[in-house]
């Protein structure tokens, strides 16, 4: 199970590569999202979150409703602060907090399902996967990605950390930091096995 201190740490991480936006606005997919990549899949799925009015008290279904239909009117690919003109409520750090916890522990038993000895795996690379497992989805890296997979499973982290590139629009750099990780990994067994 991950540790608080890792899910600390990997929430500041993905708050770097994912933003930690406290209001509505649309993912590079043109798909509702809120906090640190939160998808909104539906009007529903906004109306549960404890979304607040500038004044910090909680807003009903239909001032939910305004701000998710005012967000889906815009254009796509923009940056989040873009939305922030057409939307009136917020989410506060605690429930943004709440909601990445909640996926780091849902995406946790999906990458058990995917690599049954994920636990065993160093630190490193349980963030990479973590990272990669965020950003395309278990069905993706289950499906998509059997290089990587079987680089993995077989513990080779060289070859994993060159089969972890993701296509745009990924930025180079996140891909850096994952692909770093895995390169890390690598090095730190091949420091234990010296004599």
């Amino acid at each position: 199970m991950v540790s608080a201190t890792e899910k600390a740490t990997l929430r500041s991480r993905m708050e770097k590569h994912e933003g930690k936006i406290n209001h509505m606005y649309l993912d590079s997919k043109g798909f509702v999202t809120v906090g640190v990549g939160h998808l909104l899949k539906d009007l529903a799925s906004a109306q549960k979150l404890s979304f607040k009015k500038s004044n910090n008290m909680p807003a009903s279904k239909d001032e939910i409703k305004a701000d998710y239909e005012a967000v889906k009117k815009q254009p796509k690919n923009r940056l989040a602060s873009f939305y922030k003109r057409s939307v009136k409520l917020k989410l506060s750090d605690l429930d943004i907090n709440t909601l990445t916890n909640s996926h780091i522990d849902s995406f946790e038993g999906e990458l058990k399902r995917v690599f049954p000895n994920f636990l065993t795996y160093p630190s490193e690379v349980r963030f990479a996967l973590f990272d990669l497992i965020f950003n395309v989805g278990m069905t993706d890296l289950n499906n998509k990605w059997p290089s990587l997979k079987k680089a993995v499973k077989a513990k080779d982290w060289t070859t994993a950390a060159k089969e972890s590139n993701r296509k745009l629009p990924i930025s180079a750099e996140r891909n850096k930091y994952v692909s770093e990780l895995f390169e890390k990994a690598a090095v730190n067994v091949k420091k234990q096995t010296k004599p």
